[in-house]
Parts: structure tokens; C-alpha cells; sequence
């Protein structure tokens, strides 16, 4: 695993653990500019998306579970395409770390990546046992 990776995984388990000062101070280590830039992030993601939706999910059930998270964010969903997130959680379920045409930019895929996985996360029901156990999952995955 590089150092890139682990920094990745720390931001996302400081943003899992709700700390935030750990989380904007790691944050800020992460290089947009790096070769694996987002990838950790969205080995995570994909991992929760295929554990909250199991045996995967047709278009409409996509559309619709966007719909809802973007309902629920009070600030900032404004910030968000629903059509990306809709084209990322797909290729989440798929296994794909991208989505069919890339990701036209790479820090909005991470920043949704990350609101996305805290919110399955939390559907989930995830302990720190359980964030912890997804981390490391995650790990190993980026190290296979």
C-alpha cells in the first residue's frame, strides 16, 4: 500500500469517526495531482455500496437512492450532480473504480466518493469494529 493510499484511509476514518480536525488536517496531505488520487476512497465506496445493496441495484433504484441522499443534505447538495453520483454508485455496484467515460474531475469524485460512503456507512449501522474492519478491507484489496 503507498503512502498515498494510507493517507486516503485515514481521511476516510477520520471523516467515519466524525473528526473532523482530523480529518481537514489529513485532508490536507492528499496530493489531487498524484497518479492514485481517489482511488482508496473509491475502493471503499464500492465496497459499502456493494454491502448496502447486496445483490446490486437496477437504474431506477439508483436514481432514487441519489434522490434521497441528496434530500437529505441540508448545505452543499447544490454541489453535486445527481447524474455523476448516480453514474459512480453504478460503477460502485459494478466493481469499477470509474465510471463508463472516467471522471471528468477527480476531486468532485472524491468529495462525493466520501459524502457517499459516510452515508452507507450509517445505513449500515457500521461501529468503529465494523468502519475499522471496512478500512482494512479496503486494504487489502488496494494491496492484492
Amino acid at each position: 500500500m503507498t503512502r498515498a493510499t494510507s493517507t486516503e484511509l485515514d481521511v476516510l476514518g477520520a471523516l467515519l469517526a466524525f473528526d473532523f480536525i482530523g480529518f481537514a488536517q489529513k485532508s490536507a496531505a492528499l496530493d489531487p495531482a498524484g497518479p492514485a488520487y481517489g482511488r482508496a476512497v473509491g475502493v471503499a465506496f464500492g465496497t459499502a455500496a456493494r454491502r448496502r445493496f447486496p445483490h446490486g441495484a437496477e437504474p431506477r433504484e439508483i436514481n432514487g437512492y441519489v434522490a434521497e441522499v441528496l434530500g437529505s443534505l441540508d448545505a452543499g447538495a447544490e454541489d453535486f450532480d445527481p447524474a455523476f453520483l448516480e453514474a459512480l454508485l453504478a460503477a460502485g455496484l459494478d466493481g469499477d473504480e470509474e465510471p463508463a467515460g472516467g471522471l471528468p474531475d477527480p476531486e468532485a469524485a472524491l468529495q462525493a466518493r466520501l459524502v457517499l460512503t459516510l452515508r452507507l456507512v450509517r445505513e449500515l449501522g457500521l461501529d468503529a469494529d465494523g468502519q475499522r474492519e471496512l478500512l482494512a478491507e479496503t486494504a487489502d484489496r488496494l494491496g492484492a
